[in-house]
This record gives C-alpha cells, sequence and structure tokens, in this order.
C-alpha cells in the first residue's frame, strides 16, 4: 500500500512533464514570451479551422449569403484576412502595399481566397512573435477609444473566432460538416 501512496503521484507528474515536452516541441517557441506564444496558438488554431471549412465549402457556394446585405462565404474569408493585417495597423505594423477596403473585392477563386487567409495569418503570426512584454500596455486609440496593444491581441483573437461561428452556420446551412466534428 505504500508504495501505490508515492507511485500514483509519480506516474502522473511524469504523464504531465511528457505532456509539456511534447507541446513545447509541437507548437511552443521557447524565446517568444508566453502571452504572446498564447495568442499565436490562439490564432494557430482559428485559422486551422477557418482553412479546413474553407476548403470543405465547394467553390459554387463561395458566393451564398444568407440574406442580401449580409457578407458571402468569400467575403467573410477575405474581410478575416484583410482584418489581420488592418488589427496589427493599431500595434504599429504597416498596411501591405496596395492595401485598401476594396482589395480582393474582384478575388473569386477559392484558391486564391484561402491563400490570401493563410498569407495574413502567416504575417499576424510572425509579426505577434516580434512582440515584447513592454509592448503590452502601450497605449492606443482605437475606433475612437483608448486602449492598448493587449486588448488589440484579444480583438485580434476574438474577431477570427467570431468569423469562424459565421462560417460555421453557412456551412452547416449548406450542409457542410465542419472537417473537424466529422464523425470517424
Amino acid at each position: 500500500m505504500r508504495i501505490v501512496k508515492y507511485f500514483v503521484p509519480l506516474v502522473f507528474l511524469l504523464l504531465s512533464v511528457q505532456n509539456v515536452s511534447a507541446q513545447n516541441s509541437m507548437d511552443t517557441k521557447m524565446d517568444i514570451d508566453p502571452f504572446f506564444q498564447g495568442v499565436i496558438n490562439d490564432l494557430s488554431g482559428v485559422e486551422d479551422k477557418i482553412v479546413s471549412l474553407a476548403e470543405a465549402i465547394p467553390q459554387e457556394d463561395y458566393d451564398w449569403s444568407p440574406m442580401e446585405g449580409v457578407r458571402s462565404v468569400s467575403e467573410v474569408l477575405k474581410h478575416v484576412a484583410g482584418a489581420n493585417y488592418f488589427l496589427l495597423s493599431f500595434v504599429g505594423d504597416k498596411m501591405p502595399e496596395g492595401m485598401t477596403e476594396d482589395m480582393g473585392k474582384d478575388v473569386t477563386d477559392k484558391e486564391q481566397i484561402i491563400k490570401m487567409v493563410k498569407d495574413s495569418y502567416a504575417h499576424t503570426k510572425e509579426f505577434v512573435s516580434k512582440m515584447k512584454p513592454s509592448d503590452l500596455d502601450k497605449e492606443v486609440e482605437m475606433f475612437g477609444n483608448k486602449s492598448n496593444y493587449r486588448a488589440v491581441m484579444f480583438i485580434l483573437t476574438g474577431h477570427g473566432h467570431e468569423h469562424l461561428g459565421q462560417l460555421i452556420a453557412y456551412a452547416r446551412s449548406n450542409k457542410v460538416v465542419p472537417p473537424w466534428s466529422k464523425k470517424n
């Protein structure tokens, strides 16, 4: 009985160390502040789901919208890509050359749109990876309100999740099952 008293906690300790080690080797760069690593991990997770859903939705449904005046599938995806760049502009990133609000309106090809989304997330994660903890409390004015870099990071990640939810509803309305929720 005495062996069990020490053995069980030891097993849990070893399993947790192995789990942390596996996480570090897969997603975590040791030279990035933990807050920014968390932001990057969240961005990666939402990007994976948005991209896999974009790939699952057929090209012919990219112009689908639930009603007039509401963004279509392709418009939501292009909005997500553009917003990634736009939101970073509040924390010192320069908008890509030639990027305007109308950029991409003429792009309708599924593969081009998916590339836009992937490129925006790659840029966003690269920029965030270079931020420093001392940046978090820097003040910014955002949409007429005083804020800080930390809040911009929360808005950046939340925005992706907001539109992931929208895209899930769009997909389900068109009988497309999100790839990560399919039963084996």
